[in-house]
């Protein structure tokens, strides 16, 4: 006797299940009987993640760092964040069984008033390779006030690494390892150019477990989570833990697209809300990192906050959009051309400039020397400036580059990354301590 189809058995009566495969029957028909029997089809398989993995799993790396014992000692003593945090970066060693009786024996000795021993904690993470000669890529924190970093290859070689440069403003750090023999590595991809609801994968270390794979898509992007000046975070639903810091975010060509840097969790575990720094973002650092070991930004030398609805009713704007300038800093390159407190940058050689943070991401990216063409909003109506960009001081004081409680962001930074938000949570924590995680 012949198999009913697909849409004969939707449509046969059945007590108690009709209305359900009715419904199916209803959606079926939307996809089309082609589609349909194409995806029910007998011996139909879904597409395997298995050869982009083997091909790109020699180059993802576990990274620990012992962190300066002066350094955990200070956060043992000092002030914990309290309550749970429901927001987590990325890399954390989780305590183990020894840890945790060696905690509950020190907490009683504390107890008794007997002086805690200063111990040294260790940072997990993970990390990619870049380039054949032993490049590593991973993310500043966590490798942050290390004393010694070690990188594990996926045969579980060893090396030891250096610190080639790091940018706390971006969480990004670049390692290096001398193998004995050229070393896998992978290719930097197009970030621009991925879509919400493209399929990635997340590779690394989480809570320790070497090659770990996690597949899932691009939710969002753009993402402000408040870590920094430069926030330009993918959102990506794949599962990411404590310790997959640093470990990369690839497209199904196999090429990195991210860099896996911090989870939004009320738990501390994978809520499916994870935050990549896009490789179009991490490119130039990391050949900066590379080719002379810091980081020079543009800079204008000015403070900035949001343009609300009301105050573009105020200034005349048709739109609440651009970036009010707050204050600017005396002697520099926003004073020499004549920016004025109230001006509203609307664009800069003409990319427009919709959003406050907009701002910071353009001028860093600038040639320093560069003359800028900025259109403001001054007086009813539009004006062009021409500022030389400047190179970013290092000096917090000459770079007036605080944040401020309004909202608003600053042009440029201080060397220091700004501590609010998800980055808070668990980097700053001794290993004995990652209760509350971080990625």
């Amino acid at each position: 006797m012949k198999a009913p189809s697909m849409f004969a058995l939707v449509l046969q009566p059945s007590p108690g299940r009709r209305s359900i495969l009715l419904s199916f029957g209803v959606v079926m028909a939307a996809m089309g009987c082609t589609e349909a029997d194409r995806f029910y089809s007998a011996g139909a398989q879904a597409p395997s993640f298995a050869p982009i993995v083997q091909e790109v799993m020699p180059a993802v790396v576990n990274v620990s760092a012992v962190q300066r014992v002066n350094k955990a000692a200070v956060e043992r003593e000092g002030p914990q964040p309290g309550g749970v945090q429901d927001r987590v970066a990325l890399s954390s060693t989780p305590p183990s069984v020894v840890e945790e009786l060696l905690r509950r024996f020190l907490d009683g000795r504390r107890h008794k008033g007997v002086p805690e021993p200063k111990v040294a904690s260790v940072a997990l993470g993970s990390g990619f390779i870049i380039d054949p000669s032993g490049y590593v890529v991973t993310d500043d924190h966590v490798v942050e006030n290390a004393e010694a970093v070690t990188v594990v290859v996926q045969d579980a070689t060893e090396y030891s690494a250096r610190i080639v440069g790091r940018d706390p403003l971006t969480d990004i750090a670049l390692l290096k390892i001398d193998g004995a023999r050229p070393l896998p590595n992978v290719r930097w991809g197009d970030s621009d150019g991925a879509r919400v609801g493209d399929w990635v994968l997340a590779i690394g270390s989480p809570f320790g477990l070497d090659n770990t794979v996690s597949s899932g898509i691009i939710s969002g992007r753009g993402r402000d989570i408040h870590a920094g000046p430069y926030d330009d975070f993918l959102q990506i639903d794949a599962a990411m833990n404590r310790g997959n810091s640093g470990g990369p975010t690839f497209d199904l060509k196999g090429n990195v697209i991210g860099i896996n840097t911090a989870i939004y969790s009320p738990n501390g575990g994978s809520v499916g809300i994870g935050f990549a720094i896009p490789a179009n973002r991490a490119r130039p650092v990391v050949e900066q990192l590379k080719e002379h070991g810091k980081v020079a930004r543009g800079w204008l030398g000015i403070q900035i906050q949001p343009v609300t609805a009301e105050i573009a009713r105020n200034l005349g704007l048709a739109n609440p959009a651009g970036a009010l300038v707050a204050k600017v800093g005396a002697g520099s390159p926003a004073a020499a051309a004549g920016f004025e407190q109230g001006d509203v940058i609307v664009s800069i050689n003409e990319q427009e400039i919709k959003r406050v943070r907009d701002l910071p991401l353009v001028i860093a990216e600038m040639p320093i020397g560069r003359v800028a063409a900025v259109t403001v909003w001054r007086r009813n109506a539009p004006l062009t400036l021409r500022p030389v960009i400047g190179e970013m001081p290092v000096n917090p004081a000459v770079a007036e580059l605080r944040q401020e409680k309004s909202g608003g962001g600053a042009i440029g930074g201080d060397g220091h990354r700004a501590r609010a938000g998800l980055a808070l949570v668990a980097d700053d924590l001794t290993s004995g301590e990652r209760a509350q995680p971080r990625s």
